[in-house]
């Protein structure tokens, strides 16, 4: 495991930071510093390699970090992909006192609100598997194929939070087609998150007015809602 690219802080909770799918642990630098001064120990990691990726991979290498750097029972929050992971950890680890989502989402291929959802989920895995032409990224798309999103949440045994972005730039950046069936995707998401938080007493979600990177556009939002968060349990 590599050393953490955020130097570590002193606090009486301590919080294990993961960056999403080819990012690393500097996209936290701007949330790292506002979740010290709020009395948290910060450890910000890496995790596997996209070409290597394996859920099971991942949650090891979490655990390994959690030893490595001496953390008792440590809030588990990622972006992204790490947020998949966060959530993952989440169904393993009813000591953990918060894990945090941060716009994590599997492959856009339903649920689809609005518009046919055969010919919609043909679209999304057309495009995706012309955007993923490089092996490490098309090994990614497969793993996320195997994750069921909405069971984990379900399957949650301690406090999971769910942080989503409702920004709309990524629809603007995609062919009219697949903006179209990506913002059915989002419209299905939010109402299957919806029903899903409503049957799942550990789920508490809350919606961030950013891009992708919401710790990164919004650290102090982003750390005022971990720290709630971990102030309520």
């Amino acid at each position: 495991m590599r050393a953490a690219a955020i130097r570590e802080g002193t606090g009486m909770r301590e919080i294990l930071l993961l960056p999403g799918g080819g990012r690393t642990s500097r996209d936290w630098e701007r949330a790292a510093p506002v979740l010290r001064a709020a009395g948290l120990r910060t450890v910000a990691i890496e995790l596997p390699e996209m070409g290597t990726w394996s859920w099971p991979g991942a949650l090891t290498a979490v655990a390994a970090a959690i030893e490595e750097h001496g953390m008792d029972r440590p809030v588990v929050a990622g972006h992204s992909l790490g947020g998949l992971v966060a959530a993952l950890w989440a169904t393993e680890h009813p000591e953990c006192p918060l894990a945090v989502n941060l716009d994590g989402h599997t492959n856009p291929t339903g649920p689809y609100e609005g518009v046919d959802p055969e010919k919609s989920e043909r679209i999304m895995r057309d495009f995706l598997t012309a955007e993923a032409t490089d092996p490490d990224l098309a090994h990614l798309v497969a793993q996320m194929d195997v994750l069921d999103l909405f069971a984990t949440y379900r399957a949650a045994r301690c406090p999971l939070l769910v942080v989503s972005s409702t920004a709309t730039e990524l629809e603007e950046m995609l062919p009219p087609d697949v903006a179209e069936v990506f913002a059915a995707y989002r419209r299905g998401f939010a109402r299957e998150l919806a029903a899903t938080a409503a049957v799942t007493p550990l789920l508490t979600l809350a919606d961030v007015p950013t891009g992708h990177y919401v710790h990164v556009e919004a650290p102090e939002e982003v750390a005022r809602l971990i720290v709630r968060g971990a102030e309520s349990r």
